[in-house]
């Protein structure tokens, strides 16, 4: 009822099509929204045929009555076995033999519980329940009117209050992130511009404080004929003059999270050695460890793209834990010099600075097994994380017993970690090479999965992505034959059901993996993307939200909240989010492209093609962003410079894979809706990177009327009422 309304039996959604006319429907959504879920039935004619005679509208109750079952049990014999619409004397009653589950009464009992508890997961929890405006499709009918803008208040009001919540608890910026969702969806609510002035300033972000307030002055002036109330103006006067007090810890910088008990950051080991060739042994083994104590549920442990920002910097532990947010810090070095291998490690308390633990491990390289396990084992027992027999099962768990073959698995996972093509094709001949050596060695046949993953993604398709997940899936499928218990093929083998339109293996996968690893950040960021595309946007944007909590250094994750946010259509939020990214990284060339496609979808042409340029000089000719500024040109009257950039990724197709999918977007700028259709044809067939964002990217608007597009939505196992 919440956003668009959908229905859903067992677990399957209920087709549109089903509801052959509007008024049956009118009826199941009228049943929901009243309190006990039934009306009587002169009620029910009243509000669904006001000017019809009495005799009219009782036949034409009846048919809605019978229409509607149908849609809800095809092939429903007779009305006395219905299951969801009963008649109960002059009442007609919506329910179920199992549960009825209606979003508008579950978010407001969530919201009432989040509001006694004060606690961050009971806010969380209601928010997400939220997914949109009450039957949004159908604003015009009076009856919902007054219990839309209820419900429209009382999630303003958990935003406000879990802002509150956050900023007390020292968490800043998403502080800061829930109420510009407030703003985004109350632009006229002066409380809300006043808190966010006040964070902005007291976080030592003066101008975006003062553009807060420009902001806050437009708004009212425009929607409501109005100027600032004169508690905003004197905030603004203060900010000006600088007056604003910091908020603790606020003035050194980003604010710092509070620490948690029982959370851990492994920073990378230093190679102490004189060559720099075996850099891959010690972020092998920082890897291990953060990968064997993940695994405990009891733990949580920073992932390996966050505490890998710091490799090579020198840093303060006590500093980079309370940044993190963690309880402890462990730092360690690695000397390996022919057959000897010394490793040093140091635990630090986060709280005071305090050494916890210390160890000195002087073995021959050949024990390299022994060794990660006893450093997880003394960090296990110095956090007091009492493991059971099965979890301490997983610390001494290995892969393989074949060092040559480990050691080609580090270099494999030393470079897929570049994230390059280049990068990733040599960690892809250095797994081949470990499985050669041991051909059951299943975390190798994992990171060759993750090899083909990348080399067929959305973005960076280096070969056709039909064939590449194909040999990915076999990969995946052969590491869990091994190991059926290993999180990252568990996480591959969802990413390869999703392509091939299989939503509810993939959602199986990824349940698979949260139970071997529940801390595997790269779970979380694939699901939310899962959860996105069969329509739960507000479920997807707190798996991502989870899945930054576990790595918030992560470029990847960072940069994919924001394009999460595009494709939920929360653009305001998803600019903020980008330009965030861009601040750890101005290079990172994902996050130009995803802050380029919102701006179109602002009406902003000249931000987003500037944008794109920026992406074009960071990749070589990259198709992705080719096309993108193809079809910015043609959506903003450009259609010269539209025809040129089509040009030149149709010479680049005879020498390199060109998406079909991105050839469509270009012909749907260019208002050519059958070359679109061809090529979106061709890359359902070729089970194009793109094509599970059908429902979702918005480029494709114009087209949702088409019944050609329908029936691809159809084919891909995806329903446009998800959108």
């Amino acid at each position: 009822m919440l956003g668009l309304f959908r229905v859903v039996v067992d677990g399957l959604p209920v087709e549109e099509r089903r509801f052959t006319r509007r008024k049956p429907k009118l009826l199941v959504k009228l049943l929901a929204l009243e309190p006990h879920h039934r009306l009587h039935r002169e009620r029910l004619m009243e509000l669904l045929w006001p000017d019809s005679d009495p005799d009219a509208a009782s036949n034409n109750l009846h048919k809605a009555i019978h229409m509607a079952r149908q849609a809800l049990e095809p092939g429903l014999r007779a009305a006395a076995d219905s299951h969801f619409i009963l008649t109960r004397g002059r009442q007609v009653v919506l329910c179920a033999p199992g549960k009825l589950w209606i979003d508008v009464d579950a978010f407001e009992q969530a919201a009432a519980a989040a509001v006694k508890g004060e606690d961050e997961g009971g806010y969380v929890n209601a928010l997400s329940l939220y997914g949109g405006d009450l039957l949004a499709g159908d604003i015009y009918e009076d009856w919902a009117a007054a219990r839309r803008e209820q419900l429209r208040g009382a999630y303003r009001e958990l935003l406000q209050r879990y802002a509150r919540l956050l900023e007390a608890g020292g968490q800043y910026q998403r502080s800061v992130e829930r109420l510009r969702e407030l703003v985004a969806c109350d632009p006229s609510n002066e409380e809300a511009h006043r808190q966010l002035m006040r964070l902005y300033a007291a976080t030592g972000r003066r101008q975006q404080a003062l553009r807060q307030y420009a902001e806050c002055r437009e708004v009212l002036r425009r929607e409501l004929d109005a100027e600032p109330e004169r508690a905003t103006r004197a905030l603004n006067e203060e900010i000006i003059a600088e007056r604003v007090r910091p908020l603790p810890r606020a003035a050194a910088g980003a604010p710092r999270r509070a620490a948690a008990s029982n959370s851990l950051a492994i920073l990378p080991f230093v190679n102490a050695s004189a060559d720099p060739g075996l850099e891959y042994l010690s972020d092998g083994i920082t890897e291990s460890i953060i990968n064997n104590l993940s695994q405990l549920p009891q733990l949580r442990v920073m992932a390996r793209s966050t505490v890998f920002r710091y490799k090579g910097v020198e840093v303060d532990p006590q500093e980079v834990g309370s940044r993190l947010g963690v309880g402890a810090v462990l730092t360690g070095r690695v000397l390996h010099r022919g057959d000897a291998l010394n490793i040093q490690t140091e635990l630090v308390d986060v709280s005071d600075g305090s050494q916890v633990w210390g160890e000195q491990y002087n073995r021959k390289a050949s024990d390299i097994f022994k060794v990660q396990e006893e450093i997880a084992k003394e960090l296990a027992g110095k956090l007091r994380l009492g493991l059971s027999g099965e979890e301490k099962g997983r610390l001494n768990k290995r892969h393989t017993e074949n060092m040559e073959a480990y050691q080609l698995y580090l270099k494999g996972r030393y470079f897929w970690n570049k994230r390059t093509i280049e990068g990733v094709k040599r960690g892809m001949g250095y797994f081949q090479q470990a499985i050669g050596i041991d051909p059951d060695y299943a975390a190798a046949y994992a990171g060759l999965a993750d090899c083909y993953a990348k080399l067929g993604d959305v973005g960076t398709p280096a070969m056709p992505s039909k064939e590449a997940f194909f040999q990915g899936k076999i990969a995946a499928i052969k590491a869990l034959e091994i190991d059926g218990a290993l999180a990252e093929a568990h996480t591959s083998l969802a990413h390869f059901h999703m392509h091939e339109y299989k939503w509810s293996e993939a959602e199986r996968e990824f349940e698979r993996a949260f139970e071997s690893n529940p801390n595997y950040a790269t779970a979380h960021h694939w699901y939310a993307y899962c959860l996105l595309m069969v329509g739960r946007p507000d479920e997807a944007l707190t798996e991502i939200a989870r899945a930054l909590e576990l790595d918030p250094l992560s470029l990847p994750i960072n940069c994919d909240f924001g394009d999460i946010l595009y494709f939920a259509r929360r653009y305001d939020c998803a600019v903020e989010q980008l330009q965030k990214t861009l601040e750890m990284d101005p290079q990172y060339l994902q996050a130009r492209v995803d802050l380029a496609r919102v701006y179109e979808q602002k009406g902003m042409y000249k931000e987003a093609v500037a944008e794109f340029l920026k992406a074009k000089e960071l990749s070589a000719d990259n198709v992705d962003v080719l096309a993108s500024l193809a079809h910015t040109f043609a959506v903003s009257g450009e259609r010269e410079e539209a025809s040129k950039v089509l040009a030149r990724l149709k010479k680049l197709s005879k020498r390199k894979y060109v998406s079909p999918y991105s050839l469509a977007v270009v012909y749907t700028g260019l208002g050519e809706k059958d070359r679109v259709f061809e090529w979106l044809h061709r890359a359902y067939e070729e089970n194009a990177e793109w094509m599970i964002y059908l429902t979702l990217d918005p480029r494709f608007d114009p087209l949702r009327t088409d019944s050609r597009f329908t029936e691809l939505v159809r084919r891909v196992g995806l329903h446009e009422a998800q959108v």
